[in-house]
């Protein structure tokens, strides 16, 4: 399956404790643009958590609970994207797509990633 840019899928993640390793399915937003030729099917992701945070800084973006960007994105609750966390996974590793976002939010996540990435 080919996904695309403003896909939210999910992906295994490694987590680590202490003591072992092991992988979690975690959903994830696909920012690389597949229109696009590649070399290899590999899928460029920000990393997105529903961890509560007090405050929004600049490199993340807020999907809230009932509003209108929320319900299409498949997420279960509100949700962070963190543009700090970048990741690069070849394709076959994700397992499904839970939504999309509009383009109107993925331009408000391209303004993101610059500040994220340190682009003009």
């Amino acid at each position: 399956m080919n996904y695309n840019r403003g896909d939210i899928v999910i992906v295994p993640f490694p987590f680590v404790t202490t003591t072992r390793i092991q992988q979690k399915a975690r959903p994830a937003l696909v920012i690389s643009d597949h229109s696009i030729g590649r070399r290899f099917n590999d899928v460029i992701l920000v990393g997105i958590t529903s961890q509560r945070v007090d405050e929004v800084i600049q490199t993340e973006f807020l999907i809230e609970e009932g509003t209108s960007d929320f319900i299409p994105s498949g997420l279960a609750k509100t949700s962070v994207l963190r543009c700090e966390y970048v990741m690069t996974v070849p394709e076959e590793i994700i397992t499904r797509k839970l939504g999309k976002l509009s383009k109107k939010i993925m331009s408000q996540i391209d303004k993101i990633l610059k500040v994220s990435l340190g682009l003009k």
